[in-house]
């Protein structure tokens, strides 16, 4: 199950004394949502929503989490969400998840729930909402979920060593990190005391009826919401919550839900965190503030407004690092929900190693520049204009909002009254806010952002000898002295100028033909380049882009390889023609358009996407990509400064030699995938790079483009305009080279023993096996590997309580040539690694000598189908399809193909490809265990 807490971006903090608290909102919640408060205090929603079409969702929200645990409950509320799968009243033990799974709804993908302090909730997602049977058996899943749990002691027991695996698993750098920092960011609340996954101690060794009881309090009718999204008639889902949750009684004197909140704090808290295997060091500058119980007009307002200083501010700090020799490589500010009481607005660093007080002190003169002076109108003009842009966008395409996007809204709504309104009146809205907000109001506004007290410092970073941090006293003198420094304001640069100057000849189409999927065409232009055009209807206003060119890195020398990892980079964080990378995106402020470059082993190209309007701004910057890519020093130097950091800080870990292992293994010590380390930095050039990416993405006539999507009429014209001038050679076009960067034949194994701070094991196997590729085979190796997974779900995860999760994937690849692979790996006890990894390799025999059953095998199916029937509907399907079509030089199969290749395969095709596939495949296997084994007896 998911946990949620928080991330050092996302500046989420938590909470000491009880209080009641009443979240209110006068926006009124949309009227297309059924709603109601039954007799027992549940409450409901209901919303019809056609994406996916025939599928529906369905939440279970509780306003109850690890806060309201007892001292002797502590990982409690997060035991008990696991127990929510594990038997109810109408579903024995795995009752829940075995009936959905037969419909095609994955466990863990569809059916989740995450556990947070203040709350807990269930989803059940995708469900196919033409069953009825399966519409009520959810609803019945939901209703068990509210007061029904079996919660025997033998489950209870079994699900203990799942507990403790997820608490060895979560156990990395940044959760060390955040425990430490805690207890100041907590300081003197029950937050401190309450990381959600809780105290082993405990997990271990409660008492079954200190569950029961936590259950029993908190878990009730007043406390809970339901809420189904989907395509559904909501009329008679209504009458279903309220006939079946009407029943449940609500209990008698309940205990009160209070809310805990952070104490305040004069001046400002600090602290320091260190850790052996930190990536890099980070300060977050906390401004706590209370949170605003009511949501109206009012406070909707005013947080548009500090969102909108802060969406300036933070591009003012990428300008910053953009355009200076500076001592940080990352700089960001932002509001966010600390918890259901507190609200925070943070200012975060990541300086560069050793540079630490000084990568502070320009975050805080950039923020005292805007502090100062204020903002242009010019800055304010262009952020109102990149949020109308998104909700004209949103309003546009408001068709294929996905039903768990809306459902999780409505848990908001339920949880803290967040507004939940139609996206015509979001829009309708935002604009009249956006027009009343003045420049001088923002002015004023960004001033109140930081406060005198309610301060909290956090710093965290590597635990080394060479790392020098500052005192608390230096970050207040940096602090104080930055206050009097004189300061200039800010300087805009000018981005009015067009994105091209250049006058461009274009080339016309010079041939036609179909491209393999009804209504799809194909074309060639006069300078060779080749495209494929595939007008849908299946959004309203969204175009998907593709490009691809056979050749990449594998036509270099092999000591270019590094140069080649870093080139596209280059390009991506110098700019286009005449703009800077932030100038650029200024440019493209209020344009619903991204378009990323690529360089891989086998091929070079594109990934990109527009709306109608903004199709030509997507060819122009393809136009300037092609001709007119940025290659400037200071970028370099920047990214060579932060792979250095990066590089220093990571070099000696237990993640990287654990990665480092697996890629040597993986490609038989193939210099052409180097590892990250000093040589590799010292391979780096930047006239390499430049080179490299110019020689790569160049050439119209090599490339394939491929657009798909809701076009405009004058889609071609714009195609053969810009692509058409992109220069060409038509007798230049390339094709890869196969340097075999694959394992060894037979068995390659490594075993590392390292010091680790929680003792862990974790484990990685692969197989790969060349034959040839048929469709067949592709559904095949899928099943196969999905029906293990099931397997290691009961008998590692479940029986032994072995491991949090065995993850099981196959991969089929066309290129260099046809190939099959499958890859397990899992975390878990030390001391239980060598039994585990035995049931890995049983049950690969097993499937090798003895025939799965049929109805296993049709639970695959079904969710393979389900996929496919929820594909179909997006352009991005038919986009990877059109592209891997030329690339492959494949066919198109069709669902009549596709549905009679997959239901054709039977327990004895299986089990002779399990049989093929198996017989001695190059095998990678990499194991790296604690030094000290007999450590994790007390875990």
């Amino acid at each position: 199950m998911k946990i949620f807490q928080s991330k050092y971006l996302l500046f989420i903090l938590f909470i000491g004394f009880k209080s009641t608290a009443q979240f209110s909102t006068t926006i009124p919640l949309d009227s297309e949502v059924a709603s109601g408060k039954l007799k027992n205090g549940m409450k409901y929603y209901v919303l019809h929503n056609e994406w996916p079409k025939d599928r529906v969702s369905f939440y279970f929200a509780q306003n109850v989490g690890a806060i309201l645990e007892n001292d002797d409950q502590n990982g409690l509320a997060h035991f008990l969400e696991h127990m929510a799968f594990n038997g109810t009243q109408n579903f024995e033990g795995k009752g829940i998840i075995d009936m959905l799974e037969k419909k095609g709804v994955r466990f863990g993908a569809d059916i989740n729930a995450y556990t947070a302090q203040d709350q807990t909730v269930y989803n059940l997602s995708n469900v196919p909402s033409s069953d009825d049977k399966l519409v009520d058996s959810c609803l019945l899943a939901l209703h068990d979920w509210s007061g029904f749990l079996s919660l025997k002691d033998t489950e209870i027991d079994a699900e203990r060593g799942v507990i403790r695996e997820e608490w060895r698993t979560r156990r990395d750098s940044d959760f060390r990190l955040r425990l430490e920092t805690d207890k100041t960011l907590y300081k003197d609340s029950k937050y401190a005391k309450r990381d959600v996954i809780g105290d082993l101690n405990i997990i271990n060794n409660f008492d079954y009826q200190v569950l029961r009881d936590y259950y029993k309090k908190w878990y009730r009718p007043d406390l809970q919401a339901v809420i189904v999204v989907g395509d559904v008639n909501v009329k008679e889902v209504e009458q279903k919550i309220i006939q079946l949750f009407s029943t449940i009684e609500m209990p008698k004197n309940a205990a009160e839900r209070y809310y805990v909140s952070i104490p305040k704090n004069k001046g400002m808290e600090y602290v320091l965190a260190k850790d052996k295997e930190a990536q890099e060091t980070s300060i977050v500058l906390y401004y706590k503030k209370d949170f605003s119980r009511v949501k109206n007009d009012e406070t909707i307002r005013k947080d548009l407004v500090n969102n909108l200083c802060t969406d300036m501010m933070n591009r003012r700090y990428q300008a910053f690092i953009q355009n200076n020799e500076t001592s940080v490589l990352k700089m960001a500010s932002g509001p966010s929900e600390v918890s259901r009481l507190t609200d925070s607005y943070s200012l975060y660093v990541v300086p560069k190693n050793n540079k630490t007080a000084a990568g502070f002190k320009e975050l805080m003169i950039e923020t005292e520049r805007a502090v100062r002076y204020g903002f242009t109108q010019k800055e304010l003009d262009r952020n109102k204009e990149g949020i109308l842009s998104y909700y004209e966008d949103l309003l546009q395409n408001k068709d294929k909002i996905n039903s768990d996007e809306f459902a999780e809204e409505l848990v908001n709504y339920f949880l803290k009254a967040a507004p939940f309104e139609s996206i015509e009146k979001q829009y309708e809205n935002i604009k009249k806010r956006l027009a009343s907000i003045t420049l001088s109001e923002i002015n004023q506004a960004v001033k109140k952002l930081q406060t005198a007290d309610n301060i909290v410092l956090t710093v965290t970073g590597p635990d080394k000898n060479d790392v020098v941090y500052p005192s608390k006293s230096d970050y207040t003198a940096i602090m104080e002295s930055v206050k009097k420094m004189p300061l200039e304001k800010y300087k805009e640069t000018n981005t009015d100028k067009p994105l091209i100057t250049a006058e461009l000849k274009g080339s016309k189409v010079i041939k036609e033909s179909d491209a393999g999927i009804a209504g799809a065409k194909s074309y060639v232009l006069g300078n060779g380049a080749k495209i494929i055009l595939y007008p849908t209807t299946l959004a309203k206003d969204e175009i998907l882009f593709s490009a691809f060119s056979k050749g990449g890195s594998s036509l270099l020398k092999t000591e270019d390889i590094p140069s080649s990892q870093i080139a596209v980079s280059l390009v991506e964080s110098s700019g286009l023609g005449e703009f800077k990378n932030t100038d650029l995106q200024d440019k493209l402020n209020g344009k619903i358009v991204s378009l990323k470059p690529y360089i891989t082993e086998l091929t070079e190209g594109f990934k990109g996407s527009s709306n109608q309007k903004d199709v030509e701004t997507l060819l122009q910057l393809l136009y300037l990509y092609f001709e007119n890519p940025r290659f400037d020093t200071d970028s370099y130097s920047r990214m060579l400064t932060g792979l250095t950091n990066s590089l220093e800080n990571s070099a000696n870990t237990n993640p990287k030699i654990f990665q480092d292992t697996i890629s040597l293994l993986n490609s038989n010590h193939n210099k052409r995938l180097p590892l990250f380390n000093q040589e590799f930095i010292k391979q780096l050039s930047f006239e390499k790079a430049s080179e490299i990416y110019k020689n790569r993405i160049w050439n119209a006539a090599d490339f394939t483009f491929v657009f798909t999507g809701n076009l405009p009429e004058n889609t071609l014209s714009l195609i053969e305009k810009y692509i058409g001038s992109i220069s060409s050679d038509v007798n230049k076009t390339e094709n890869f080279k196969d340097n075999h960067i694959e394992p060894k034949d037979g068995i390659a194994k490594e075993l590392l023993i390292r010091e680790m701070n929680v003792p862990k094991a974790s484990v990685y196997i692969r197989f790969v096996k060349p034959f040839p590729y048929t469709y067949k085979n592709v559904f095949t190796i899928h099943i196969l590997s999905e029906l293990l997974s099931k397997k290691y779900l009961d008998l590692i995860r479940e029986e032994e309580g072995g491991s949090y999760g065995v993850h099981v994937s196959s991969g089929v690849s066309r290129l260099p040539s046809d190939e099959y692979s499958m890859t397990i790996n899992f975390d878990s006890d030390p001391e239980k690694e060598e039994k585990l990894t035995k049931i890995v390799y049983e049950q690969i025999e097993l499937m090798q000598k003895k025939e799965v059953k049929n109805e296993d095998i049709q639970s695959v199916k079904n969710t393979v189908l389900k996929s496919r029937a929820e594909k179909v509907l997006s352009n991005s399907f038919w986009l990877s399809n059109l592209n891997n079509m030329a690339l492959n030089n494949e066919d198109f199969k069709d669902d009549v193909i596709y549905q009679k290749t997959l239901n054709e395969i039977t327990p004895e095709d299986l089990k002779a490809f399990a049989k093929q596939f198996f017989e001695k495949p190059k095998t990678v296997e990499v194991i790296m265990k604690s030094k000290s084994q007999s450590a994790s007896a007390q875990y």
